[in-house]
């Protein structure tokens, strides 16, 4: 197995890469068009385009070394930024997974194409979660990059596309993700806002980066959810995590999304129903509280 990956640096990407390392077997590759902070494992090659809306350049540095899987998890994901520059945005999300699948497709690999539970953030969730068979309603800039994107990888026969839920947990990105800010607050006992009405079904970063590698492997088709086994509030998700590593929960302040208006609008609820992954997989993901004491 030889990996093409991109998006080594974020912070899902850093969880994939220090997985990776497990699996000595496995040959990878990190495209990227700039130098980024970046551990990866003994043997593994970086490969640097300028251009990474072109196919013939992503040849070039591949060379003979063939990858028979893309893993591609690089985006713009500031929902805010998206907004401010939505050619940008389109350029990142959809431009360069365009280039992916045109280069999988000529080279004849298998593509798993990370998206994100904000496609639906136009709709309530039923109580059971989105299923892979509800139709996205995506509203922000960001979110209609993420669901373009999607179309464009399934016009692509060996494609996999995975929506992934809120990822929390502890990386070597920079990138910190929504447990970071919540615990700098809680451990400066600085007043902490989060929100009573806004859910989401949470999943640890690492249990998503070994559902993406277990789909990869298999060569999955189609759409896939991937989200944890609890649906919570932002108020919810605060006081586990104070909970779980021994804060004081008293600094949580709940609010309301309309009391903090946003560019864009904050989602209502975008939970997901991953029933279809853990059963292929046969797993149990981690529960918040869990996977946060097992860190």
């Amino acid at each position: 197995m030889h990996v093409l990956l991109t998006g080594a640096s974020g912070f899902l990407g850093s969880a994939f890469v220090g997985l990776l390392g497990c699996f000595p077997e496995i040959e990878l590759s990190v495209l990227r068009s700039s130098h980024a902070e970046c551990v990866l494992p003994l043997g593994s090659r970086e490969l640097f385009v300028q251009n990474l809306e072109a196919v013939s350049g992503i040849e070039k540095v591949l060379g003979a070394r063939v990858p028979t899987h893309i893993i591609h998890l690089a985006a713009l994901s500031s929902p805010a930024a998206c907004e401010q520059q939505p050619k940008l945005a389109h350029a990142a999300n959809v431009g360069f997974t365009r280039t992916l699948v045109q280069l999988a497709s000529k080279l004849g690999c298998h593509i798993t194409v990370a998206s994100t539970d904000l496609v639906f953030e136009g709709s309530p969730a039923r109580a059971a979660g989105f299923s892979e068979s509800d139709t996205p309603s995506p509203r922000s800039a960001y979110s209609r990059s993420k669901a373009d994107a999607e179309s464009a990888a399934l016009l692509y026969a060996r494609s996999c596309v995975v929506r992934l839920c809120l990822l929390y947990g502890h990386t070597h990105s920079k990138s910190r993700g929504a447990l970071g800010w919540i615990e700098d607050k809680l451990h400066s006992k600085e007043e902490l806002v989060l929100f009573e009405d806004e859910y989401r079904t949470p999943i640890h970063v690492a249990d998503a980066a070994h559902a993406l590698l277990q789909l990869a492997r298999r060569q999955a088709l189609g759409v896939w959810h991937c989200g944890g086994p609890e649906r919570l509030s932002r108020v919810q998700f605060g006081l586990t995590v104070a909970e779980a590593l021994g804060y004081d929960p008293s600094v949580i302040r709940p609010a309301r999304r309309a009391d903090v208006p946003s560019t864009p609008e904050r989602p209502e609820d975008v939970s997901l129903s991953s029933d279809k992954l853990w059963t292929l997989l046969g797993a149990v993901p981690r529960t918040l509280r869990t996977a946060l004491v097992e860190e």
